[in-house]
């Protein structure tokens, strides 16, 4: 691969350095460049000692890796997170919890796919498919908004959200599917906006925030 000043190195995060791990060890040989093992237990070393470092994570082992330790500090800002082996689509707060995320890979990637978008992100480029892209600007451009709000009702940045779909007459089905919650999800945080903006219903809640609250350019 075509290699630069910022060539970073990644890790692949396991739970035994030891273990066979497959599609490492091809991606390796595509990229020709080492991908050196690390277990949970050196993590927070890593965190104190190696900035920039990114962090290579099948997710089919993450939950077995994420019970090991109860603190795992992939959102730090030092950590860059590669995830591969997907095999659904992940909801926002999933994506979120990630950290600072770099490149998403399925499981029917072919290994070329795979080795090209890491060498993309080993020289600073970001790898993501497009609706990843938009899950993630759709939830900061709420965020950036979050000060719209009066200052004496507390709302969360999801309750901003619903108010903002509720605003352009969303029904509870359209809102779950572009928050990409459920609409059992999107029920219980209308009645906690409800419950905050003193009002009965919908109808409410959107006049509520069409007084209060600024249009989205």
């Amino acid at each position: 691969m075509a290699k630069n000043q910022y060539t970073r190195t990644i890790y692949f995060l396991c739970d035994d350095v030891n273990a066979h791990y497959p599609i490492v060890d091809q991606l390796e040989k595509q990229i020709d460049l080492p991908i050196p093992r690390i277990v949970t237990d050196d993590l927070m070393l890593a965190l104190q000692q190696h900035k920039h470092r990114i962090l290579m994570i099948d997710h089919q082992d993450y939950l077995k890796i994420k019970s090991q330790i109860r603190d795992l500090p992939l959102a730090d800002k030092a950590f860059e997170t590669i995830i591969i082996n997907l095999t659904h689509r992940l909801t926002t707060d999933e994506l979120l919890s990630f950290g600072h995320l770099k490149g998403l890979f399925y499981q029917e990637d072919d290994i070329e796919v795979l080795a090209k978008g890491c060498e993309a992100i080993i020289n600073g480029e970001n790898w993501l498919p497009r609706k990843v892209v938009a899950q993630l600007l759709f939830h900061y451009r709420n965020v950036v908004d979050t000060h719209t709000a009066p200052a004496t009702v507390d709302l969360t940045t999801r309750e901003l959200q619903i108010l903002r779909c509720l605003m352009h007459g969303s029904s509870n089905t359209q809102i779950a599917e572009d928050m990409f919650i459920s609409e059992f999800t999107v029920k219980s945080h209308l009645q906690k906006v409800f419950k905050k903006l003193c009002v009965k219903n919908r109808v409410q809640a959107a006049a509520w925030a069409k007084q209060h609250m600024r249009p989205l350019s």
